[in-house]
């Protein structure tokens, strides 16, 4: 399994901190292009991507880029390796717990709360 080191997070911090920065301005950013220029920059297939998008969860700087990634890009459908760690996330079981949306939104709520208190601060 592969995983997010140091060393690749110094290597790819621009890249990281410009889709960051867009993602809290916009709360969008585009899935395809974040995932193309990351897996360039640390020379990866899109198996061995998916190994360490799992690890940024574990970064509180890009917990929330990784979760909007994770969400967007099969979009509709979250592929099976992102499935529990977005529960964990959501603070569900399991993927498919009735309560999902619900807490998917609580989720997204209180990070755009917390981007709004950043902007009238």
């Amino acid at each position: 399994m592969y995983r997010l080191t140091e060393r690749r997070l110094q290597t790819a911090q621009g890249i990281l901190e410009k889709y960051r920065e867009q993602f809290l301005r916009n709360l969008q950013f585009d899935a395809h292009t974040f995932e193309q220029e990351l897996r360039k920059c640390w020379h990866l297939g899109y198996q061995e991507f998916k190994s360490i998008a799992r690890n940024m969860l574990r970064i509180p700087r890009y917990r929330h880029v990784a979760v909007f990634y994770m969400e967007k890009i099969n979009a509709p459908v979250v592929v099976s390796e992102f499935q529990a760690p977005l529960a964990r996330v959501y603070g569900i079981r399991h993927y498919d717990d009735p309560e999902r949306q619900q807490k998917r939104e609580k989720f997204w709520a209180s990070f755009k709360a917390m981007c709004a208190r950043k902007h009238t601060q």
